[in-house]
């Protein structure tokens, strides 16, 4: 049985209720039946993401939708079965009126509405999360290595998952990400055996393949900085990893985002060049990293 973790009250879900675009076959009036409703196993999607922030004790917790498919998603929290039958207090429903189908993830975090609801650290979660990954273990890994994650205990570092795309389970066309990282110190207490610290990892750069080959294209060669190497001697290349888009941000991200404007995407972006600002020179204040 799942136990639940003790979370600091100011600890808070965002689950992001897309268009679905890569479901356009289900989705293709998302005023009336949105990607978050699509039935997995008899139950709507978002029951998945909602019954893993539930599990961990997590109740603040908010769907953030367009305008356009506001009415269904609440119409579903108050009459689904599967959705009802959750652990109260129910979910909120933010559809912010500047939200579109096509506003990035990252421009969604700047949104007033959005800003004026986050209080504290908080999760950025896909409606469409189905993983075996506990939460539980995700957030005391994230409370006891986030400090050592960027070397400061005043400014806490953040946590996301990636997960291997080859082997038997790949999937001909499927998106990866092209990633590259560093092991990080040591701990001087051994983990425990469920412990998801020996898969833990620093992001020093990632963008998706597609970026990648364009990058390559243009190039001819795959440019990499001699900071990279002067700050960490060792680094892993990963070319089949996928982002789970699974994020524990720390509050001070939102004053990160707010400072570049022209961040888009969370992924490309907001954990693209935060990764690269803990080794690049002059990027810290070039970013507003301070």
């Amino acid at each position: 049985m799942l136990q639940r973790t003790p979370i600091s009250p100011d600890f808070q879900a965002l689950i992001f209720c897309g268009p679905g675009v890569s479901y356009n076959t289900f989705t293709s009036t998302p005023e009336d039946f949105p990607k978050a409703l699509i039935p997995i196993a008899n139950r709507p999607m978002v029951w998945y993401p909602l019954d893993w922030c539930h599990r961990v004790n997590i109740t603040r917790i908010t769907l953030i939708t367009p305008p356009s498919s506001c009415r269904a998603i609440e119409d579903a929290l108050s009459r689904n079965p599967c959705l009802t039958s959750l652990p109260h207090p129910r979910a909120d429903v933010l559809a912010p009126s500047s939200l579109s189908q096509n506003t990035g993830t990252a421009e969604i975090l700047r949104l007033p509405e959005v800003q004026a609801i986050v209080t504290g650290n908080f999760l950025v979660l896909p409606c469409d999360l189905l993983c075996d990954l506990p939460g539980e273990s995700l957030l005391e890994t994230w409370m006891i290595h986030a400090a050592g994650i960027i070397g400061s205990s005043a400014a806490p570092g953040g946590l996301g998952v990636w997960y291997p795309t080859g082997g038997e389970q790949l999937v001909k066309g499927e998106e990866t990400n092209f990633l590259i990282t560093a092991q990080l110190p040591r701990p001087t207490v051994p983990s425990s055996s469920d412990s998801l610290r020996p898969n833990l990892l620093q992001v020093v750069y990632t963008s998706t393949t597609d970026t990648l080959n364009d990058v390559m294209e243009s190039k001819k060669c795959f440019p990499i900085r001699r900071g990279l190497f002067r700050k960490h001697g060792k680094v892993c290349i990963l070319t089949t990893a996928r982002d789970a888009h699974i994020y524990l941000f720390p509050y001070w991200i939102l004053d990160f985002i707010n400072q570049n404007p022209k961040f888009d995407s969370v992924s490309e972006d907001v954990v693209g060049w935060w990764a690269k600002a803990t080794w690049q020179d002059g990027l810290i204040p070039k970013l507003s990293f301070d």
